[in-house]
């Protein structure tokens, strides 16, 4: 079980998501509801099967995860390094 000062490098993205959701005793559904992020794009970040996500997404699973947005970020870009690398990464457009 993780902390808050725990240094995460070792679990991935997916690993951490299950657990958030494990101890807060969500579901997909429960989590699609409270944040708006649809059930498809929560199975696919809980396989580690997303190419691309857009900021305001993350940002709102980390609030339906209630854990700090920068913790999420640095695990979705540390976990999909080699995503990033091959072209995959954050979308921003939602930004604009």
């Amino acid at each position: 079980m993780l902390n808050e000062g725990t240094f995460m490098s070792g679990i991935d993205l997916a690993e951490y998501i299950q657990e958030r959701m494990d101890t807060l005793g969500l579901s997909v559904t429960a989590a699609a509801e409270r944040s708006g992020v649809s059930r498809q794009t929560w199975h696919k970040l809980m396989r580690a099967d997303i190419q691309e996500a857009k900021l305001s997404t993350l940002m709102r699973v980390a609030r339906t995860l209630e854990t700090p947005a920068p913790t999420l970020l640095n695990l979705y870009f540390h976990s999909g390094r080699k995503r990033v690398n091959q072209g995959y990464g954050i979308s921003t457009s939602s930004l604009l």
